[in-house]
């Protein structure tokens, strides 16, 4: 069965400020395992669970935007000193979760240091059950594949639900 998850395509640019914001700007809530949740008072406040990886240096947020009526969820990526991702820029994606398929279209920002790209999802179960999953292979742009390994969040995002239950 193949099943699809309508993905946002648009927000207004404050929006899509507050979601981009740099890990300075969120407050610290808890850590499990290699992901810190956070508190991003610009997103409703929203909580978000944030992963970083060296090599190249990058960190990918799945979070909560509370500022609508009914909570919606993003998926975020950011590599330092990343180029060729304009702010605004609209890149199409596929998003593959342990084989189901989803579009979506990222977003371009830039972030203190940091390039990367935006998505936000309609639903924020969607970032919820990612903890019941393996892996998340993000496709963009020309070949271009980002890999999230997704084995152990089940308390991550345990955390990141207490978080925004407590907001």
């Amino acid at each position: 069965m193949n099943k699809s998850m309508l993905f946002a395509t648009g927000l207004i640019a404050g929006a899509l400020a507050a979601a981009g914001a740099s890990a300075a700007d969120f407050k610290k809530y808890g850590m499990e395992g290699d992901w810190e949740i956070a508190i991003n008072e610009k997103m409703g406040p929203g909580c978000v669970a944030v992963r970083k990886f060296d090599n190249p240096t990058s960190q990918v947020q799945m979070g909560i935007d509370a500022n609508s009526a009914e909570n919606t969820g993003y998926i975020a990526i950011y590599v330092e000193g990343a180029e060729g991702i304009e702010p605004g820029q609209e890149i199409p994606a596929s998003f593959d979760v342990d084989g189901e398929m989803f579009k979506g279209t990222f977003t371009g920002q830039a972030t203190k240091g940091f390039g990367g790209a935006f998505v936000p999802v309609n639903n924020s179960a969607f970032v919820y059950d990612m903890a019941k999953k393996n892996s998340l292979t993000i496709s963009y742009g020309e070949g271009n594949k980002v890999i999230v390994p997704l084995e152990g969040t089940d308390t991550a995002f345990a955390a990141l639900r207490a978080c925004q239950d407590a907001q």
